[in-house]
């Protein structure tokens, strides 16, 4: 049988981390004060996090710490310093996002390992086999994959496979979501998600038109349920997964350690060949806290069954139904199918009035005061509501459960032990020597400063020794068994036992603790790897976002553009099919991006039309660009290939890729000779100059910034670039206008909602249907929402980003290129707004833009989008 995967466990409190552990967690992680996708969390402190290391350690526990959010130049020097405190205090392992953080980490720390977060997207096995190249030591794969594809991953070599088992479910691919800072400044990417996706929304179409009766299926159209895969242990095991994953860092201490206690003995079964999942196991999995359950993809794309479209929030576990109700007494009387105690507090979904909760703090059965009502009897208590007979009950605090919890890792009594057999010798004349060993070959040893006396009064017995070098209470230890070689008259003062068992105790902790030890740092060398790493221009003292910063950016246009800047950078726009080619080429466009994503659930470009596309820029003097699809999965690795080979075949040689994925693939095209260009679309999310150089030394020639930059942390990114090795502000693309994608999602709600798909049903394609789909959110804004040729939906903001008032201070930051977003848009509409940006680009490389002409554009492109626009992220930033 394959080895039993490590189980890991969150740990968003030094509680949490204490229930993990008692409980049976083989690892867990945290986050510090810094740099961590949970900013809201508790979270540890230096001093904190050193004494989770310690009580981790001594417990054969390893502690991974998140570093997984995107960082800016100013924050990576920070990191530098905060790395290596979380080094020196033996933290096992970082998890990381930002490919800038990947670079500067392991030039800084080569021997410590590495962990590719869940928001890196690794969704199929040649991204997987580049991180393993680049020195991860282990990827956590994205929750869109099946079994099938994650044991593909699992067969390459050098790297570990870790996967989300238990918790939350992101609805969006992690890492590939802008839907919280877009709406509300917040962003995933920086740790502080406000959780969009768990409000209500309807669907609708271009009339606006409610397309489905909210009231039978309900409003959160975009909140999934909890992932559970307890089921699925063997599986998983067979599959050959390294690490299992609880999600839950912002969980309490007590659902910590039940989701963890279940997972244990669950997994101790299935390494003893007899595995079942136990009805206790799911009552509690159920009870501490679901959204109803689902075993994400791991058995395919579930549509609906993924979803729990009628709350966001937990559900509890179900225990009975109404019998009756006294309205004017506020009685109400339940048939329990589950068991009901004082201090549990419960839920009742009333056919009338949504939900009611209560605290059940006294009850009856048969006129009968209880503390505790069975399944199969009738409960009476106190409650008021509107409830009919056949309302259903939940139970959604259980307070036997919680106080189980708690005491698993508070009350001293059950804490886990591991247990020691000491041995003491005490001679007269002789020093007395205590020695701990622990059964894993470590042992601890000390000695006394004083020899052992003749006993005028009261001679050690091994009664005595027994109790004083027992005491072990404060430690992971206990005293299993004590061999003694004892001269019937010696004596040893009290306090001096009491020391040697402390400095004994020390001692085996130290040597425990070695194989959790990071190798010493080489002072010289440490500072022969920070000359290597580039220092940022003074000038990226302070990149804060403000409102007030952003002003920085002056409303008068440059009369004219200055020095090496005079030609400006290129236009470039993002098209599907060869209409909206031959409207980009007619607008005046520099450079344009062939899309292969296939916005309306079909190929933009059918077979044979590639060389169609390349032709019209070639004739037209213009770069073509092929902007390969955002993502794919292990199952789509062939059709991914196809794409690229018909493009290559006929003539295409300059590639724009948004997943990592990508770079193997086309370094085959490469080592045939072909002379290729690779550009980095921004979900590859370049928000300091760190990134764009490793990605510059994979051999990549441009770097699409990230949309959530600001506009002084862009120009100040562009102050540093050119120390930077091989970098320019010329390398650098930025989305100017156009139609943000928010999401991208393996669930599809026009396919779950409207083409019926679930485990049991394939979709029927209702976006072939439907002109236009928008999901409406309670203000009464519309994202439009997409399906490309792999049924993923994107959704897309409800305002498109428009900067054409700020294009002379973009023109003349000396960008390479500014880009238009077209893919989901008509051929007129790409002819228009092109048309507007490159002739505002003209009439400023000659000196002769004004305030005129950038109002009259502004006018124009009015029509061309009335739910309005926004300026993104160029003044506010994100948190």
């Amino acid at each position: 049988m394959p080895e039993l995967p490590e189980l890991l466990a969150p740990a968003g409190s030094m509680e949490a981390l204490r229930g993990a552990i008692e409980n049976g967690a083989d690892a867990v992680y945290l986050g510090g004060t810094r740099f961590g996708a949970r900013q809201y969390a508790s979270n540890f402190d230096l001093d904190e996090l050193a004494q989770a290391v310690q009580y981790a350690h001594q417990r054969n526990v390893a502690v991974y710490v998140t570093v997984n959010t995107l960082l800016h130049d100013r924050e990576l020097e920070e990191l530098t310093d905060y790395a290596r405190q979380l080094y020196l205090a033996q933290v096992d392992a970082l998890i990381i996002q930002d490919l800038g953080v990947l670079r500067r980490l392991r030039t800084l720390f080569p021997d410590w390992e590495l962990h590719g977060s869940t928001q890196m997207t690794v969704s199929n096995v040649e991204g997987a086999a580049f991180l393993a190249q680049e020195g991860l030591n282990r990827i956590v794969l994205a929750r869109e994959l099946s079994l099938t594809e994650i044991q593909k991953i699992t067969e390459l070599p050098n790297i570990e496979v870790e996967v989300f088992v238990h918790g939350a479910l992101c609805i969006c691919y992690s890492g590939q979501c802008l839907m919280s800072s877009l709406i509300g400044g917040r962003s995933g990417n920086r740790g502080r998600c406000a959780q969009p996706c768990r409000l209500t929304y309807d669907l609708v179409d271009e009339e606006g038109q409610n397309l489905i009766d909210g009231k039978k299926v309900g409003h959160h159209l975009l909140s999934p349920r909890d992932i559970k895969t307890i089921e699925h242990l063997p599986a998983l095991i067979a599959a050959g997964v390294k690490s299992l994953k609880i999600e839950g860092r912002m969980k309490k201490p007590e659902y910590v350690a039940t989701v963890v206690h279940q997972y244990r003995q669950a997994l101790d079964r299935a390494l003893e060949g007899s595995f079942q999942v136990l009805e206790e196991e799911e009552r509690r999995l159920h009870q501490i806290f679901n959204r109803s359950f689902s075993p994400s993809y791991l058995q395919g794309n579930p549509g609906q069954d993924l979803m729990s479209y009628k709350r966001p929030n937990h559900r509890g576990f179900y225990i009975g139904r109404v019998r009756s109700s006294d309205y004017k007494q506020n009685l109400v009387h339940i048939d329990l199918d589950e068991t009901l105690s004082l201090e549990d507090e419960i839920e009742a979904w009333v056919s009338k009035g949504g939900r009611t909760t209560t605290a059940v703090k006294e009850m009856t059965v048969a006129e009968e005061k209880r503390e505790k009502a069975l399944p199969g009897e009738v409960v009476t208590l106190s409650w008021q509501g509107a409830f009919r007979t056949g309302d259903r009950v939940f139970k959604i605090y259980d307070h036997e459960l919680m106080n189980w919890a708690r005491q698993s890792y508070q009350r001293p009594s059950l804490l886990s032990r591991i247990p020691l057999v000491g041995q003491v010798t005490a001679q007269v004349g002789l020093p007395l020597t205590v020695t701990y060993c622990d059964g894993e070959g470590n042992k601890g040893q000390a000695s006394t400063e004083d020899v052992v006396q003749i006993a005028l009064k009261r001679p050690l017995t091994e009664e005595v020794l027994r109790e004083q070098l027992g005491r072990l209470g404060t430690t992971a230890f206990s005293l299993e068994s004590l061999e003694c070689q004892l001269d019937s008259a010696a004596m040893v003062p009290l306090r001096q036992l009491n020391e040697v068992r402390r400095q004994a105790i020390a001692e085996l902790e130290k040597n425990r603790a070695e194989r959790f030890t990071n190798p010493a740092l080489d002072e010289e060398i440490w500072r022969q790897n920070l000359r290597k790493i580039q220092k940022p221009s003074p000038l990226a003292q302070n990149d804060t976002v403000t409102v007030e910063a952003g002003k920085r950016l002056s409303s008068k246009p440059s009369a004219k553009p200055s020095g090496k800047a005079s030609s400006g950078p290129l236009l470039s726009v993002t098209v599907e099919g060869l209409a909206a080619v031959q409207s980009a080429i007619e607008g005046g466009a520099d450079e344009i991006y062939l899309s292969t994503e296939g916005f309306r659930h079909r190929r933009p470009f059918q077979v044979g039309e590639e060389k169609k596309a390349l032709e019209l820029c070639s004739k037209s003097g213009l770069q073509a660009v092929v902007a390969l699809p955002q993502l794919y999965r292990v199952e789509q690795e062939k059709e991914v290939e196809a794409i690229i080979s018909r493009w290559y075949s006929a003539g295409a040689r300059t590639f724009l890729i948004a997943n990592l994925g990508y770079l193997p693939l086309l370094r085959t095209l490469s080592l045939t000779g072909a002379d290729l260009q690779i550009r980095a679309d921004y979900p590859l999310w370049v928000m300091n100059t760190e990134a764009a150089s490793f990605l510059r030394e994979q051999g990549l020639d441009s770097f699409t910034l990230s949309p959530e930059l600001a506009w002084i942390q862009i120009e100040k990114m562009m102050q540093v670039t050119a120390p930077k090795k091989g970098l320019t502000a010329k390398d650098f693309e930025m989305i100017i206008h156009g139609s943000l994608n928010m999401m991208i999602s393996e669930y599809c709600a026009a396919g779950a909602l409207l083409g019926e798909r679930s485990n049991q049903k394939a979709c029927n394609k209702p976006c072939l249907r439907h002109k236009e789909l928008y999901l409406q959110d309670r203000m009464n804004f519309r994202f439009p929402i997409y399906v490309d040729a792999f049924c993923r939906m994107h959704l897309m903001n409800a305002k498109d980003l428009a900067l054409i008032e700020k294009l002379p201070q973009l023109a003349q930051l000396g960008l390479g290129r500014l880009r238009i977003e077209g893919r989901t848009e008509s051929p007129a509409w790409i002819k228009k707004v092109t048309t507007i940006y490159s002739q505002a680009l003209k009439l400023w490389r000659t000196g002769k833009l004004q305030d005129q002409h950038l109002q009259k554009a502004v006018t124009e492109l009015t029509s061309c989008h009335q739910a309005g626009y926004t300026k993104g992220h160029l003044f506010r930033g994100v948190e």
